[in-house]
């Protein structure tokens, strides 16, 4: 074989090799090794880098008093989001939250039935909730008379890979086979973390942690510290971002007072600044082009 060929033949599996990694599906045909394939960087989903648009995402609710809000600041600025919720949480008093999601055009996605680490969990326990789970939201949507193709599934904690007797992308696969009989149970990680869980960021941190990402400047993660009675605490710590990726995939969670003063700020500043906030499917590795995923 000569040289070019060679080439040739490296490039295709290259290029194949990068559709695999930006699709945000678990690879059809591969083996996923626990305490090997971990990690979220090699799932960065990279098509929005500079293209000035968001997706904006809410893990951990439904909460009674706050999605609610978040819902119509989304509807007041004509924006699209996406809900993970935990679907232990749902009953008859905040059923009609998740009506509202669906009926206002919102995707409902999941964040596990009860958000233990998932990493924790043995692989019988982590399937049968994981098959609860997207059970519940497709029941959710059927109720209402939708059919909602896309089903986004987000590990709790982001974490995953790490238990040595098995590992959660195969579960996914085979989850999704058994219910669907095709790939259809999207990993959705993010590329923008607002750090809105830490106790002492304010909504305007929140906030700056999006416009830092888009266009440069100090943003806020979080670090172990110690507190006046000697425990350990998570607080914020503020950085510059000297290199910002101008688009991505935010995660925020409608738990917490302080994201919903945030998703306000948000919203004036992409009005203000010109971004665009679309739904997910409309990314490149979020969408579900070709795929039925109907339950059998």
């Amino acid at each position: 074989m000569n040289q070019l060929a060679i080439l040739f033949i490296a490039s295709i599996f290259i290029t194949q090799t990068q559709a695999a990694v930006m699709k945000q599906f678990p690879v059809d045909g591969y083996n996923y090794q626990p305490r090997v394939d971990t990690g979220m960087s090699k799932y960065r989903n990279k098509s929005l880098r500079n293209s000035k648009k968001l997706v904006l995402t809410f893990d951990d609710g439904p909460h009674n008093k706050n999605t609610p809000i978040i819902l119509d600041l989304l509807k007041e600025y004509n924006v699209k989001a996406t809900f993970f919720v935990l679907t232990e949480k749902i009953n008859e008093s905040n059923k009609y939250i998740i009506n509202r999601i669906i009926n206002e055009g919102h995707f409902l996605a999941s964040h596990d039935h009860d958000h233990d680490n998932n990493n924790n969990e043995s692989e019988t326990t982590f399937k049968s909730e994981l098959t609860k789970t997207i059970k519940a939201i497709e029941q959710y949507t059927d109720d209402l008379g939708f059919h909602q193709r896309e089903m986004y599934y987000r590990f709790p904690y982001g974490a995953y890979g790490k238990h040595r007797l098995y590992h959660h992308m195969n579960v996914l696969k085979e989850v999704s086979q058994e219910l669907y009989g095709e790939n259809c149970i999207n990993f959705a990680f993010w590329d923008i973390d607002t750090s809105d869980w830490v106790s002492n960021m304010t909504p305007e941190n929140v906030s700056q942690n999006v416009t830092s990402n888009m266009e440069g400047g100090t943003a806020y993660t979080f670090k172990k510290k110690t507190d006046s009675r000697g425990r350990s605490v998570w607080r914020k710590h503020a950085y510059n971002i000297s290199n910002p990726i101008g688009g991505g995939v935010v995660l925020m969670h409608d738990i917490h007072d302080r994201t919903v003063k945030a998703v306000k700020l948000i919203l004036e500043n992409a009005v203000k600044k010109k971004w665009e906030i679309i739904p997910y499917n409309q990314v490149q590795g979020f969408d579900y082009t070709n795929k039925t995923c109907v339950l059998k």
